[in-house]
């Protein structure tokens, strides 16, 4: 095995042809989530006759213990002939994170964020992380021991183009006719859907969730721009509150019609009657970023705060507001002044079960409702 590979990865991209009476499924930014993938693809029924393309963010940032299980199941997975797994930035962590030089944040890593496939080694090996632990012997057990995930990675395309007219990639690409030598710019290009010009080839992308795009509705669907020729697919799961993985997929490429169904991991309850909100005619959707807020009051798990951008007030759940450790302002995030209105038998995810309102989402889209409405028979 190379010396950890070089921090660089050279692009791959791969060229291929399929038949254009098959159907394909597209799916990005699993992270780690195996239990909803599999789901999904049941729920699909994939099969062989089928192509899945998994478009990179394997693993990082999900329960513990299942990055791992999730990788592994992905490379058994990536044996069959009709499945392409991709890379993507989080998919890197082997690269960027593993190097001796790197140790700050490989101790960030670990000992932090903590839901990294990193950890999952580390119990895997019973092998015990702390910030003054030799760093430069863990990272020789995993070259030892795991080698085949750095084989793995290394094999990975950056960019797959399908019958000259798709282009798949994980983060973005500027100009398909210049693709950038090495990878790492396409695979962590943030606000990719925004910030390009319209395309030549239709673009499948991940990496940025969809929820951050919009900014009057929380809605974590994917996104379908044709006249652009993008189609963004992050569902932002594990990543933004009510997050989820969208499976697209095209009936064929002699139809070209596309399609998609979504999964997540969060609890679901029945909506027992119908529940009608009068929402304000101005709707926010807050996400990271400059989202300063001020506490105007606060009622039992939520504040009422108001948004200084836009001078919106809602409520949010008191663990969505933070403080910048910096200048001591207070910011909100995946917060929304929406009220989901609901129909009886209506199934819904519950994302944050609180007092007196909840956080759920329905078909998507997400928003409060009052949690009586969650607990009456």
């Amino acid at each position: 095995m190379k010396e950890l590979r070089e921090l660089k990865k050279k692009t791959i991209v791969k060229n291929i042809n399929i038949p254009t009476d098959k159907r394909l499924i597209f799916v990005s930014d699993i992270h780690g989530d195996l239990e909803t993938f599999k789901r999904g693809l049941e729920r699909l029924n994939f099969n062989d006759n089928d192509y899945l393309f998994i478009i990179g963010d394997f693993h990082e940032k999900g329960d513990a213990t299942y990055n791992l299980k999730t990788l592994r199941y992905i490379i058994e997975l990536s044996k069959k002939d009709n499945v392409y797994p991709m890379a993507g930035n989080c998919d890197e962590v082997f690269r960027f994170i593993l190097p001796k030089e790197a140790k700050d944040k490989f101790l960030y890593y670990t000992n932090i964020k903590k839901h990294s496939i990193l950890n999952d080694i580390a119990e895997e090996q019973n092998y015990p992380l702390s910030m003054d632990m030799d760093v430069d012997d863990f990272v020789n057990m995993v070259q030892d021991k795991y080698s085949e995930f750095y084989d793995f990675m290394d094999s990975l395309a950056d960019v797959i183009i399908i019958n000259n007219s798709i282009v798949l990639v994980h983060g973005g690409i500027d100009d398909i006719n210049n693709i950038p030598e090495y990878s790492i710019s396409m695979l962590k290009y943030d606000n990719f859907y925004e910030l390009s010009k319209p395309q030549e080839k239709l673009m499948i992308v991940g990496h940025y969730p969809t929820r951050n795009y919009r900014g009057d509705i929380s809605c974590v669907n994917p996104i379908f721009d044709f006249k652009k020729k993008i189609i963004s697919i992050d569902g932002g799961n594990h990543i933004v509150k009510g997050g989820q993985i969208n499976f697209v997929f095209l009936e064929s490429l002699n139809s070209m019609k596309f399609g998609y169904i979504w999964d997540d991991h969060y609890p679901r309850e029945e909506i027992k009657n119908d529940v009608d909100y009068d929402n304000p005619s101005t709707l926010v959707n807050l996400t990271f970023g400059d989202n300063e807020v001020e506490i105007i009051d606060q009622d039992l798990d939520f504040y009422l705060v108001r948004h200084i951008k836009t001078n919106t007030k809602m409520w949010v759940h008191t663990s969505f507001v933070y403080q910048d450790k910096n200048n001591k302002k207070l910011y909100a995030y995946d917060a929304s002044n929406n009220f989901l209105s609901v129909r009886k038998g209506d199934i819904v995810s519950v994302v944050k079960k609180a007092n007196p309102y909840s956080v759920i989402k329905r078909n998507g889209y997400i928003g409060l409702i009052d949690t009586k409405y969650l607990d009456e028979d």
